[in-house]
């Protein structure tokens, strides 16, 4: 049953990695795109090569994180079901907000998925709800909470430093120098990205590999993240632009300068989060804080607030809607286990 599983975990995880790069790829791409830094074809492709990057350099924080994260000790396909129903759950609700253009947290969704299914695993196994509950799910959640206040903040601070600097110099000269920061960081962001996805898909998979006792998991790893980076750079190389015309026309209209701060606001919190304290941090929220951040700080109204509400009402209803159907799922396919 365990190897049955295992294999189903691997074929969720195969389309859930190339959605994870159509994903998260419009938050490195949609505002240099946008603001003529990069032409649509060149942004992609040089997104889905430093995606690939930061996915396997994450090899390392991956593992960490899942030794960091001490899951508790069940039926070895109790756990595979835990899994597979966190991805299968994730993977449908990162379908249904592509295609409706909203820029959700595939990180937020995971830890929902994984805490609604482990629940419903107390119920079918002798785990202590209190054992699950005692995890560490409230430092992650918190952050994930906290991050977008962080990087809205950040975003329009960094505007006030950045009108100061470029006062009084020729208006062409700052959108030329914004325009190529704004380049450079596309390919930043997109390694602060990857680095992030990197980390959640080897915690994932380490714990469906331990679970099925597979001989030296973190051995097969190195194996796995290679496919992980090409699925996800093939992801991302179609660009996500459906969730991209969000986020770069119909949230904020925004000009060189500020897509420049707002674009090194999200890479420089994406590489702290990966990076300096190894925690998972949205992309997708950080992203989009950062923009209404900077579009924000403008003497003329500019923020398409209705589409915020929306965005963030997509943002709340993530955790919800996941770990619940991950938690039927499980439920649903505990008979099989018997």
């Amino acid at each position: 049953m365990e190897v049955v599983l295992l294999v189903l975990v691997g074929a969720v995880m195969l389309p859930m990695l190339y959605v994870a790069g159509l994903h998260d790829v419009p938050n490195s791409i949609a505002v240099p795109v946008r603001t003529r830094a990069l032409t649509p074809k060149i942004a992609v492709r040089v997104a889905a090569a430093f995606n690939a990057v930061g996915v396997l350099l994450a090899l390392p924080l991956g593992v960490y994180l899942y030794s960091w994260f001490d899951f508790p000790d069940m039926d070895p396909a109790l756990t595979l079901t835990v899994v597979l129903s966190s991805l299968i759950s994730v993977l449908a609700w990162n379908l249904f907000t592509y295609f409706r253009g909203m820029p959700t947290s595939t990180t937020h969704g995971l830890l929902a998925g994984f805490l609604g299914a482990v629940l419903a695993a107390v119920l079918l196994d002798d785990i202590s709800a209190e054992a699950v509950l005692a995890m560490p799910w409230f430092t992650p959640l918190l952050i994930l909470l906290v991050s977008p206040l962080v990087a809205f903040a950040v975003a329009y601070l960094m505007v006030f430093i950045a009108v100061r600097i470029s006062r009084g110099e020729d208006p062409d000269a700052v959108n030329r120098v914004s325009r190529g920061l704004q380049s450079v960081s596309v390919g930043v962001t997109s390694v602060g990205t990857g680095l992030q996805q990197g980390q959640r898909f080897a915690f994932v998979l380490f714990i469906a590999l331990t679970a099925a006792d597979v001989a030296d998991p973190a051995g097969w790893m190195g194996y796995a993240f290679i496919i992980f980076a090409i699925l996800i750079g093939v992801g991302a190389w179609h660009g996500g632009w459906r969730i991209g015309h969000v986020l770069a026309h119909r949230l904020v209209a925004i000009d060189p300068l500020r897509g420049m701060v707002l674009t090194t606001a999200t890479s420089g919190l994406l590489f702290i989060g990966s990076l300096a304290i190894a925690l998972p941090l949205s992309t997708s929220l950080t992203a989009a804080s950062t923009i209404m951040g900077a579009g924000s700080n403008q003497r003329f109204a500019t923020v398409n607030w209705r589409q915020f509400r929306r965005i963030v009402l997509y943002w709340a209803v993530t955790p919800i809607l996941v770990g619940v159907a991950a938690a039927i799922l499980t439920l649903a396919a505990s008979p099989l286990l018997l």
